[in-house]
């Protein structure tokens, strides 16, 4: 019995056809504008982890790992493909930029900030992410480890309060301390970057000390991933001529298979 092979009928993935581009700007207005999907990808999650962040909480430790690392990749995919899509369109655009050129026209300076250049989506994700960073970096700046803080007085204490030895001791209880920019900072950032704060665990104060401070870094990584994935533009690109080259040869290989079975055909009797 003739065996067959499953992947013989199989189509071949098309070759990559690079084709040249015209190198435009890493720094321009276009892409500081494009920034700002960046800033509301990470401002959207930080609302997220506010409202759904409980679910990534967990006694386990290495689930716990497991299921904040899987929402730091799920970010950052996300990012990434944002980050191709524009690395692509970039692309595609320097060649005809590239073309232009070549025909003796002139590229006004607006399309060379449309054309493609290898460090443009890194410079696009730090305008993005740069407000959460300087907020991250002041934060940081202010960090210190967490100390014991008095809890609620407890209710059969309060009728000790009207002692005048007593009552001095239990007023501590009674202090408020006043809601400032520092905490807002804090609660911002760590809700920016709570994948980390939660894998480090909130009750080991010396690891959060370490994050905290390390805050700007760890708030670039997802928008980084925007950095990466606009790289891959001329790559992409090729992949796209290759699927073309290879439909258009399909096409002309089927049309010359119905022309020599029309030549080979008998003529009809009538």
């Amino acid at each position: 019995m003739q065996r067959t092979n499953p992947r013989a009928g199989a189509r071949k993935a098309p070759a990559p056809v690079r084709k040249p581009y015209l190198k435009g700007r890493a720094v321009s207005v276009l892409a500081a504008r494009r920034g700002a999907a960046v800033f509301a990808y990470m401002t959207v999650s930080a609302i997220l982890y506010l409202f759904l962040g409980q679910i990534l909480v967990t006694d386990t430790s290495w689930l716990r790992f497991l299921l904040n690392l899987a929402v730091l990749g799920i970010l950052g995919f996300l990012m990434y493909s944002r980050g191709a899509a524009a690395g692509e369109g970039d692309a595609a655009f320097a060649e005809i930029a590239l073309r232009s050129r070549e025909a003796g026209k002139e590229v006004p300076s607006r399309d060379l900030d449309r054309c493609f250049h290898p460090l443009k989506g890194f410079f696009t994700a730090l305008a993005g992410a740069l407000p959460w960073v300087l907020l991250a970096a002041i934060h940081a700046s202010m960090a210190q480890k967490a100390t014991y803080t008095l809890g609620a007085l407890p209710e059969w204490l309060s009728s000790y309060e009207r002692r005048a030895d007593v009552g001095l001791a239990l007023s501590y209880y009674h202090e408020t301390v006043p809601f400032g920019f520092a905490d807002f900072a804090k609660i911002a950032v760590r809700l920016l970057i709570f994948p980390f704060v939660n894998m480090a665990g909130p009750e080991d104060v010396n690891a959060m000390l370490l994050i905290d401070r390390l805050s700007p870094l760890l708030a670039l990584v997802t928008p980084a991933m925007y950095g990466v994935g606009y790289t891959r533009g001329p790559a992409l690109r090729a992949l796209v001529h290759g699927g073309i080259l290879s439909n258009t040869r399909r096409r002309a290989a089927k049309l010359r298979r119905e022309r020599k079975a029309t030549r080979r055909e008998p003529p009809k009797l009538v």
